[in-house]
């Protein structure tokens, strides 16, 4: 069930990008960055906890694509017979968690070395199909201004909270809208004037840049399906387990912040999720997300050492995502349970 402690905080540091290459507080806004108290853990255990691993980065890698391959072989060869459906749901279940590693490459924590982490992070997003530089500053402000209303892009549920939107967020077809517009109009050079909370200005053209590398690259693809006859198989393997395993990376953000506080204080904003070991390895360690969002240049596969020293002050669903799923809906439909979720209204970037 949900606890939590409270400590006065002070101020926390952004670790996705240097302080010198990321934009300022959104127009006219307070200073409402995130916050965590010290002494959470000393500075060698910190230190200890930041090494990132080539190994491990890559062994997860790895594995998560294995298991896509064999997901698509496997739907392939089930298509379009009695076993199709549940192979087809599976595979769109792994594809979804390649947010995973898009986050952890996004954070640049993935890998040791700078080139595999850049290069996993191109590789991810093509196949995930979100731009991934406008992603890494879309999601720093995300880190900078958690929960705080009008200033964290990534605030799940709009003013007022109810189970209606909650199924809408949920079913992810916002999140296509959103992705493809980035895409479109940035690679027609039209970047929205609000992306200047979290893109630093000189940083617009890149943008632009990725976003008609991955034009081309996609529509290179299309072609080569047409003409090479594996349109079909691209469908079926690749875009429709996609779109069905949205749903999925839908829940786990509900998950991770609706019905935690509006503030800054990173103790209160943020929930860790109590999850099996298939779901901690798939979701590589981000259930450990309090974690996270305290000391986010700590690797993902330190996280669970960080929670076995932190793990008691901050706000934890021990019951897993189904349960913490039934609670949250409690609140939504419960007017007198309404108090613990944030109505907040969206953030539009596009």
């Amino acid at each position: 069930m949900f606890h939590r402690e409270r400590q006065v905080p002070t101020l926390g540091d952004p670790e996705l990008i240097p302080q010198s290459d990321t934009a300022g507080p959104p127009r006219g806004a307070p200073d409402m960055t995130a916050r965590r108290p010290d002494g959470l853990i000393s500075r060698e255990q910190f230190e200890a906890l930041s090494e990132k691993s080539d190994l491990v980065g890559l062994s997860y890698l790895i594995a998560h694509f294995a298991l896509i391959g064999l997901g698509g072989w496997l739907t392939w060869l089930a298509f379009p017979g009695v076993a199709f459906v549940p192979i087809l749901l599976t595979h769109a279940f792994v594809i979804g968690f390649l947010f995973s590693p898009l986050h952890e490459c996004a954070h640049t924590t993935a890998f040791r070395r700078r080139w595999l982490n850049e290069t996993a992070l191109w590789i991810v997003a093509v196949v995930y199909i979100v731009p991934p530089y406008f992603f890494r500053y879309f999601h720093l402000g995300h880190h900078r201004y958690t929960q705080v209303p009008g200033m964290d892009p990534s605030l799940v549920l709009p003013e007022p909270a109810s189970l209606r939107q909650y199924l809408w967020y949920c079913a992810g077809l916002w999140f296509w809208w959103r992705n493809l517009a980035w895409i479109v109009k940035h690679a027609a050079g039209i970047v929205d004037p609000a992306s200047a909370d979290y893109v630093p200005p000189r940083r617009l053209p890149l943008m632009v840049r990725e976003a008609r590398i991955m034009a081309f690259l996609y529509s290179a693809i299309a072609i080569a399906a047409t003409v090479g006859g594996f349109a079909t198989e691209l469908l079926v393997c690749w875009i429709l387990p996609r779109f069905l395993g949205e749903p999925v990376q839908r829940l786990v953000r509900v998950a991770e912040h609706v019905g935690c506080a509006e503030t800054p204080d990173l103790l209160d904003n943020t929930r860790t999720t109590l999850s099996n070991r298939l779901i901690n390895a798939i979701a590589w360690q981000m259930p450990y997300h309090a974690e996270h969002h305290l000391f986010p240049s700590v690797p993902f596969h330190r996280l669970p050492e960080l929670h076995r020293l932190i793990g008691d002050r901050v706000v934890v669903e021990s019951r897993g995502y189904i349960a913490g799923q039934r609670e949250i809906i409690a609140n939504l439909r419960d007017p007198a349970r309404q108090a613990t979720v944030p109505v907040v209204p969206r953030r539009r970037l596009l």
